[in-house]
């Protein structure tokens, strides 16, 4: 008897954005391993193989799979043409409509959530949204407020404009980290907040461990404002501790022979334990980031130390004041010095209070999933309904199409309300018999992993 799941869920997003310590990394981690909580299967479609082994092995022991064409549209062109200036990357826009409809060929869902901006097009492109709920996920500040998107990025205006046309999209949601986003979307847009599970859940735990030095998160990046950590850093002289990319790591060492800073630990690209350790084994984390749509590595240290940000940003508006301290600039070094002395640190209830955002991040997501409303056939013309139980990749293959077209996978979803739709890791059932147990013991009708590897 094949194990069956509640509900089935495609998390789209690119290999760019397929980076384990990444924050759309971090975001799809803690994302499967909800589902997994939840008993829902979660399918990561992405537009191309996924460079980033580790993150995919992750995935896939924590259920997950991953699903992308064998042969891709190639970006070299693209990437020839916006040489100095990046905009909408139309082949990335293809794959994701071709990675998309090969997973529709084998299974139904019950959520779409696109965390790359072209998976978005290519969503709407096949115009499935008044039958799946599609969600639309705000990783980016500039996806949220109005005053950032004038600011110089790698994108060209023309980027910014074409997907802010996106989030005014019929039957699709905004989906956002925190209820102060969702306020802000809200005027335009429609929103729904839908927080961020904690991707490394011992990170949910108090730790007693010896701490010292103060903790820097994030790649070096003018947003990020690491040049006012090194700032605040030689003027404490207290010990440094950096948890950045490989890239980041090599400015950091940079910086700080420049400031003449000798006592620093950097770590590049760390998960699992070692980032967790790392992290309670600090004793303050100063945040200077001008910029953020959330601030997940805020929460990953909030209830773990001290935590001190500028007054120069508006992203700790998402998390409660009481558990942290917000300075000018010219305080920051004496206020890092003055928490990193204290023997007994000050932050009571604040692991209750990220448990409970984490707790929340999850009943929302399920709640917005079994509350979902979406079109139904009221009519039984369509030929799925002569079926009493099917698999469906077996009702999709019977079709004899050389390409399926999506009127084939819209007929089925209409539809699927009439049926006890049953998912197992593999495959998609649809039953109007009480008592049918899925049976995979012999499943050997043609796939479609000949185009996944």
């Amino acid at each position: 008897m094949a194990k069956t799941h509640k509900k089935r869920v495609a998390l789209l997003v690119s290999d760019q954005h397929f980076i384990v310590h990444g924050g759309i990394g971090q975001f799809i981690k803690g994302f499967v391993e909800m589902c997994q909580r939840l008993n829902w299967k979660a399918d990561v479609i992405l537009d191309k193989s996924p460079r980033d082994k580790v993150l995919a092995e992750i995935l896939e022991e924590n259920g997950a799979s991953l699903k992308y064409p064998m042969q891709p549209a190639t970006y070299s062109k693209h990437n020839g043409v916006f040489a100095f200036g990046d905009n909408v990357n139309f082949e990335k826009v293809i794959n994701f409509r071709d990675s998309m409809m090969f997973a529709l060929e084998k299974n139904l869902y019950d959520l779409v959530v696109c965390n790359t901006p072209e998976s978005m097009t290519a969503i709407h492109s096949i115009a499935i949204s008044q039958y799946i709920p599609v969600v639309f996920y705000t990783h980016s500040e500039y996806m949220v407020f109005k005053d950032k998107k004038h600011m110089a990025t790698t994108f060209l205006p023309e980027y910014h404009e074409f997907f802010d046309s996106h989030l005014k999209f019929d039957n699709v949601y905004i989906g956002t980290q925190t209820a102060r986003n969702e306020a802000e979307l809200l005027y335009e847009y429609n929103a729904v907040e839908l927080g961020m599970c904690m991707p490394e859940r011992e990170l949910l735990e108090e730790s007693t461990n010896q701490k010292t030095g103060v903790l820097y998160i994030g790649r070096w990046e003018e947003r990020k404002n690491p040049k006012a950590y090194i700032k605040a850093m030689q003027e404490c002289g207290l010990p440094c501790k950096v948890m950045t990319n490989e890239t980041g790591k090599k400015k950091f060492v940079n910086a700080f022979d420049e400031a003449g800073i000798t006592d620093y630990e950097i770590k590049a690209g760390i998960v699992g334990r070692e980032k967790v350790d790392f992290i309670k084994s600090c004793k303050v984390h100063y945040n200077p980031a001008l910029r953020e749509s959330f601030g997940f590595a805020w929460l990953e240290c909030l209830s773990h130390m001290p935590c001190i940000a500028l007054d120069t940003q508006t992203w700790t508006d998402n998390f409660d004041q009481t558990y942290f301290t917000v300075v000018k600039e010219s305080e920051a070094a004496d206020t890092i010095a003055k928490a990193h002395n204290f023997d007994h640190w000050w932050g009571i209830g604040a692991t209750e209070y990220v448990k409970q955002m984490d707790f929340n991040a999850q009943s929302q997501w399920k709640e917005f999933v079994n509350d979902a409303k979406t079109k139904q056939s009221k009519t039984n013309s369509a030929s799925i309904n002569s079926h009493d139980t099917v698999r469906y990749d077996k009702y999709i293959e019977d079709l004899n199409r050389n390409t399926v077209a999506r009127d084939d996978v819209i007929s089925v979803l209409a539809n699927r309300h009439k049926f006890n739709v049953m998912y197992t890791d593999s495959n998609t059932w649809l039953t109007k018999e009480t008592d049918f147990v899925p049976d995979e013991s012999n499943n050997d009708a043609p796939t479609l992993e000949g185009f996944f590897e």
